[in-house]
């Protein structure tokens, strides 16, 4: 019996031994693959496939990055001509992979392949196993358009309805125009719809004549808003008026209701009278439709605030699942508000709460509902709607002005400290979880950096994209794309997730530290200033001529001490930061240093935000942003320190 405890406990060992050992060899694997896999990208980049493809060759079986590897030696075999080893690599992985990224590739490159070399029925099967397996893939609407090819002369009606899939997931794509030809050769009967969808086809590749041949007796909201859009596109303005007043009178719920919205602006300023003519107009035409909240409410806006009021309530009332019906309501509640009609405020605030969610106006709603609970001496309710509302809206601008209200601070606008920006060390690992959503795959090859394969992944999700723009220093299309994810959640995360750094990169931050101090101004400030102008674009030009990466006017920047300035010189990111700042201090200087009326000032004009401060001796200073008359100033200092907040919660300053 002992000497049985002593040969188990041996082997116990023993087995332990060599599990500390396996996982030693693949910690030591997985060091010698990521080096591997680091110079052979550096020979890709370089055209040096043959060097590239034998570094992806070494690197070893037990690796985290072997399917990855594998993939790469295939693309770099294709790219050397060498088709028959990537052919061998691309069957081979598709043998032994199931990973929902790398089989669709080496599958989709080794069926044109099988194309090339005319052995079509190995191609179908390949394309066919793509079309039904990964159905979310690029690869599948790729792989429609090879099924049409192969199955043109056999069966023409399956052919049709896999060039039209293509088209109508990718009507600007690489095939588009082939796939249009290959349709017209069949000589077979659209449908309606179908013709839409080549006809939109057409419209993406501009080719508006095409579009107006195809669509003209289709009676359809869809194909008479490509027909406006078209006209449009040719300078026909009579007509595209005509196509999008029919687009009205038909649409149905095939046309979103923001599409609508579209039209009817589109409507109001082809009309060729005043906008409020524009708008009584289509008020007898749409009034049986389901655009005639949208036309309402833009006849709102050039009311008497009386009249504007009255259509507000009509859409909220009549018509509570509109577009425009949340923010018809918020409008309603901010008259009584402002006109001291306190508890019929509250009434609406707490309908629309009970109404209304993730809508443009929540978070407005949601702030002044505190408020108003604050007036009513309601202190430890209001406090805990202004916490809920910074973790609800954490990105807002009223997140901003709540956390202002939580810690009493009665000059809200003032943000005034000198703390430098940090540079920005690049994402971690832990970064990389968030953005690419726990794909491991994604995770490994954006740790590579290999952005071409990223690229050939065909990602759909905002945050990836922003973040291969990112690394591709593609800075303005970057934050776009982040911007763009953000709006479309449904709910937010807090400021710890990793994507709200692409949203909100640092960028600039030698410079834009040097003249803070040199001026004595708020480093962050400035950098979401710079941010809100330009998107970080150094070469951006404003329709009304503002340049750089503070958008400063030629005129203004010339006033500023410097001499006569050009356009070349404040395209100079330096200089054109220099002055920004300076003007800014200036505003600040003029405005008695308080820095939220600098930033009215910096967008507005300081002849105006004098004009307006007239009426701010009294008035609460949250309201007064809510009256500023110019509703692009009232946006743009919202974004501003909106923007403010979000760089100081993400970078915990």
């Amino acid at each position: 019996m002992k000497d049985l405890k002593v040969i188990i406990s041996a082997v116990i060992i023993f087995i332990f031994a060599v599990f500390i050992m396996f996982l030693a060899a693949f910690r030591n694997s997985n060091v010698r693959a990521y080096k591997l896999y680091n110079q052979g990208l550096d020979f890709y980049y370089q055209n040096d496939f043959q060097n590239a493809y034998f570094n992806f060759s070494k690197i070893s079986v037990f690796s985290d990055i072997y399917e990855i590897a594998l993939l790469k030696q295939g693309i770099c075999a294709l790219n050397a001509g060498d088709k028959k080893t990537a052919y061998k690599k691309f069957k081979y992985i598709s043998f032994v992979s199931r990973n929902s990224h790398i089989v669709p590739i080496a599958l989709y490159n080794a069926a044109l392949i099988n194309m090339e070399h005319k052995k079509y029925s190995y191609a179908y099967k390949k394309f066919k196993k793509i079309y039904s397996r990964y159905p979310d893939s690029d690869y599948k609407k790729a792989s429609a358009y090879q099924l049409g090819i192969l199955l043109k002369n056999k069966n023409a009606h399956f052919a049709k309805d896999y060039f039209i899939e293509y088209l109508d997931y990718a009507p600007s794509g690489r095939y588009s125009l082939s796939a249009i030809d290959e349709i017209i050769n069949l000589k077979i009967y659209l449908t309606d719809s179908e013709k839409v969808v080549v006809a939109n086809a057409y419209f993406e590749n501009q080719m508006y004549k095409n579009v107006l041949s195809i669509l003209k007796d289709i009676n359809s909201p869809s194909a008479a808003l490509l027909l406006a859009k078209s006209y449009e596109k040719s300078a026909d303005m009579q007509n595209a008026l005509s196509c999008y007043l029919k687009t009205l009178s038909l649409c149905d719920e095939n046309l979103s209701q923001k599409e609508i919205a579209t039209v009817v602006s589109k409507c109001i300023l082809l009309y060729g009278v005043n906008s409020k003519d524009a708008c009584e107009l289509l008020l007898k035409t749409t009034k049986k439709t389901v655009a005639y909240p949208a036309v309402l409410f833009e006849y709102a806006s050039y009311l008497s605030e009386m009249n504007s009021i009255k259509c507000y309530e009509t859409i909220y009332k009549k018509y509570p699942d509109s577009y425009q019906a949340a923010q018809s309501l918020w409008h309603v509640f901010l008259y009584m508000y402002k006109n001291g009609y306190t508890t019929k405020a509250k009434t609406l605030a707490e309908e629309y709460l009970d109404s209304y969610s993730n809508k443009n106006s929540t978070a407005a709603i949601k702030f002044w509902h505190a408020k108003i609970l604050l007036q009513e001496k309601k202190t430890h309710k209001a406090k805990q709607e202004l916490k809920e509302l910074i973790k609800t809206e954490p990105d807002s601008y009223y997140a901003f002005v709540a956390n202002n209200l939580l810690n009493d601070i009665h000059t809200p606008f003032n943000v005034h400290n000198l703390d430098e920006i940090k540079k920005f060390e690049g994402f971690t690992k832990k970064d990389l979880v968030q953005i690419f959503n726990s794909d491991q795959t994604l995770i490994n090859v954006a740790m590579l950096n290999d952005i071409d394969l990223l690229n050939k992944f065909r990602l759909h999700d905002n945050f990836m994209l922003s973040y291969i723009a990112y690394v591709q220093n593609n800075i303005p299309y970057s934050v776009f794309l982040a911007k763009k994810g953000f709006f479309e959640l449904d709910f937010k995360p807090q400021h710890t997730d990793a994507r709200y750094k692409l949203a909100y990169p640092i960028e600039f931050n030698n410079i834009i530290n040097q003249y803070s101090k040199k001026y004595s101004q708020n480093p962050y400030l400035m950098l979401s200033l710079m941010r809100e102008e330009s998107t970080f674009n150094k070469d951006a030009k404003s329709t009304v001529g503002a340049v750089g990466l503070m958008q400063l006017m030629p005129d203004t920047a010339s006033s500023l001490g410097f001499g006569i300035v050009n356009y070349d010189g404040l395209v100079e990111p330096d200089f054109n930061v220099n002055l920004g700042i300076k003007y800014f201090s200036m505003l600040c200087n003029m405005f008695n240093k308080n820095e939220m009326l600098a930033v009215l000032a910096y967008n507005g004009g300081p002849s105006n935000v004098t004009n307006w401060t007239n009426k701010l001796k009294d008035m609460d200073f949250d309201e007064f942003v809510e009256d500023i008359p110019y509703s692009e100033t009232q946006n743009y200092i919202k974004r501003v320190f909106g923007t403010y907040w979000n760089y100081t919660k993400i970078y915990s300053y």
